[in-house]
């Protein structure tokens, strides 16, 4: 690298050597341009399959567990009126039976957040496996 100080004319040159500045950038790009596909992170999701033909159908008499609530405080187990207080008591009843141990819940939009839970704490005292939420179409 040479470097020019000027001429005896007219004293000291301005110039700005820029060759090193390009280098460095340069070779940062290289860099970025290697690590950054290494960087990317990837996420997992679990995609349900599509249900096979040749599934079995279940069993007759064996419907699904279904707790409603809406925004009026009704409360109903499989379209039957139930209390809060013996929630527990009848969830557990039908699911002794219920080798999947599924509820699932359709909730109004308007029902109180705070009793849902509590709702789901219960069902899973209850001994539900796993709890399920019914949307909308």
């Amino acid at each position: 690298m040479a470097m020019d100080v000027g001429s005896s004319k007219g004293g000291p040159k301005g110039d700005i050597n820029i060759t090193p500045l390009i280098d460095v950038v340069l070779v940062l790009l290289i860099i970025f341009m290697v690590l950054t596909p290494s960087m990317l992170k990837e996420l997992t999701a679990n995609v349900p399959r599509k249900a096979e033909v040749n599934t079995p159908p279940p069993p007759p008499g064996s419907e699904p567990i279904v707790l409603e609530y809406t925004a009026k405080r009704e409360l109903t187990l499989n379209s039957e009126p139930v209390a809060p207080e013996a929630l527990a008591d009848k969830v557990s009843d039908r699911l002794k039976h219920d080798h999947g141990k599924v509820v699932f819940f359709k909730i109004e939009d308007d029902a109180l957040y705070g009793e849902v839970v509590r709702f789901m704490d219960i069902v899973r005292g209850a001994g539900a496996k796993t709890l399920g939420i019914i949307t909308k179409d």
